[in-house]
């Protein structure tokens, strides 16, 4: 059977990904850290400066720090190479040890959602809808790497 995995020798560079991302989003998000090395003019694809400006449009150039889409993506590769990166033995075993906790991190996942629906609201609700991207994807890292880590310790 085809598994769609990456091989194990991606996992260090999965990690370094991961971290980078994770500690320069922490540094946007509680510092309002943004280099001004990555100020730069971006294409956009829809753009909006007000609800009613004349600068609202398609395909515009714009100024824009890109540090926070920088750590964004390195979450999102970094996250995706290591949930699904091969182990050093990958058997039947860890096949379903990973699908079982892309299961259970989808259900946590989505129970966080249900009450950030009905706990948070106004434009708080957006911010959570950005950390949601990447929250799918931690859960189910930690869950994996937490189950695999249980099931060495026991053999």
């Amino acid at each position: 059977m085809k598994t769609y995995l990456f091989p194990n020798s991606v996992k260090l560079w999965a990690w370094l990904l991961l971290c980078i991302g994770i500690i320069g989003g922490i540094s946007v998000t509680v510092f309002e850290f943004e280099p001004e090395i990555f100020d730069l003019k971006v294409l956009s694809l829809y753009s909006t400066d007000d609800f009613f400006s004349q600068n609202n449009g398609f395909f515009k150039w714009i100024e824009q720090n890109i540090f926070d889409d920088i750590c964004g993506i390195f979450i999102i590769i970094g996250g995706v190479m290591l949930g699904f990166s091969k182990e050093k033995i990958e058997d039947e075993f860890i096949m379903q040890l990973r699908l079982s906790s892309l299961a259970l991190a989808v259900y946590v996942n989505y129970g966080i959602l249900l009450l950030a629906f009905l706990l948070v609201l106004g434009f708080d609700f957006f911010t959570v809808m950005v950390y949601n991207m990447f929250t799918l994807l931690l859960i189910f890292i930690i869950i994996f790497q937490v189950k695999l880590k249980t099931v060495k310790d026991g053999r």
